[in-house]
């Protein structure tokens, strides 16, 4: 074999250099680009996943809201049918948690409605709760009425007639007390009328007594009152003609008859008695008449004003009438009576 020269050994070895360098760059050039290759596919894949996330986390939330947008539907059906704080509380807690804008703000609209039904269901309960404390008050009865009147939804009929039948119950009871004031004010009235038909003036009837001779001379005195006796008069020797007064009085004591006797001699004497009208068994006087006083019975509620009254003669009778009504209220279920007394008018 022939040997190389150094020349060509070292051609030799240049072209071998070359050779390996050749073959370094190819693997350093695969090796890069499968390097990219590798990190592009990566990179995809990332971005796929973020797009799958971003799609579930998108699906997660429209179920959630619609889930809660359902919760609230729910709740506000509940309210509508029976409107009340806590029914209220829960819709509006739970349209807070919505997303939508849209949504909630159509929901709140309907809350509004809600409120201003409320409003109106406590008014009246209100009103008519003061009414059944107050059943005499006309102004108090038309406030409850027209409260009761004003709820107009649908949805509040039940509880409308609930209160209606409270007020008319009350208003019954009502018109049974001012029935029974009138019926006894009446009754009043009607006594009183007695008692001053039996206070009458008095009144002095004399008959004429006449004296004859040779017989007795003899008066007659009548006294109308509640007791009749008969009272002789002792005789009258003196020869004159002894007359009685004779009293009629409304208010006497005793009913007298008094025979006066005597035997007269002489002539035929005629006495005239005169008939005069009195108050009282005196020689023919007037004095002044007893005095008839009217005391007036009445019955406060508890608000101070009086829904009752009767006017009596006497006082007992006032306190009594007076302590009448006031138990009879109570016994009928009117917890609203205050006090009763008795006031001389007159």
């Amino acid at each position: 074999m022939k040997k190389l020269t150094k020349k060509q050994m070292a051609v030799t070895g240049a072209i071998v250099v070359l050779g390996i360098g050749g073959i370094t760059i190819g693997v350093v050039n695969h090796n890069n680009t499968v390097h990219a290759q590798q990190i592009a596919k990566a990179k995809a894949q990332q971005a796929k996943v973020k797009v799958e996330q971003k799609a579930k986390a998108e699906k997660l939330a429209k179920e959630k809201e619609a889930a809660q947008q359902k919760e609230v539907a729910t709740l506000l059906a509940t309210a509508t049918a029976n409107p009340n704080d806590n029914t209220i509380k829960a819709v509006n807690d739970a349209i807070a948690k919505l997303t939508d804008q849209k949504a909630k703000a159509k929901d709140n609209e309907l809350v509004k409605v809600l409120n201003a039904r409320l409003s109106l269901i406590k008014k009246a309960e209100a009103a008519v709760k003061d009414y059944q404390g107050h059943a005499t008050d006309a102004n108090k009865q038309k406030v409850a009425q027209e409260a009761i009147n004003n709820l107009k939804d649908k949805n509040d009929q039940d509880v409308k007639s609930q209160l209606q039948k409270l007020f008319d119950e009350s208003n019954k009871q009502a018109q049974e007390a001012a029935k029974s004031a009138q019926a006894s004010q009446k009754a009043s009235s009607t006594t009183g009328t007695n008692n001053n038909a039996k206070s009458t003036d008095t009144q002095t009837n004399d008959t004429p007594a006449v004296a004859e001779y040779g017989t007795n001379n003899q008066a007659t005195s009548n006294v109308n009152s509640g007791n009749n006796t008969y009272v002789p008069n002792t005789p009258n020797t003196g020869g004159g003609s002894n007359t009685a007064s004779n009293g009629n009085s409304g208010n006497a004591a005793s009913n007298s008859n008094s025979n006066n006797s005597s035997n007269n001699g002489g002539g035929n004497t005629n006495n005239n008695n005169s008939n005069n009208n009195n108050n009282n068994n005196s020689g023919g006087g007037n004095v002044t008449p007893p005095v008839s006083h009217v005391f007036q019975a009445w019955v406060k509620n508890k608000a101070g004003v009086v829904i009752w009254t009767q006017n009596c003669s006497t006082w007992a009778e006032a306190s009594q009438a007076a302590a009448n009504y006031g138990n009879s209220q109570f016994a009928s279920g009117n917890f609203d009576i205050g006090n009763y007394g008795v006031t001389q008018i007159s």
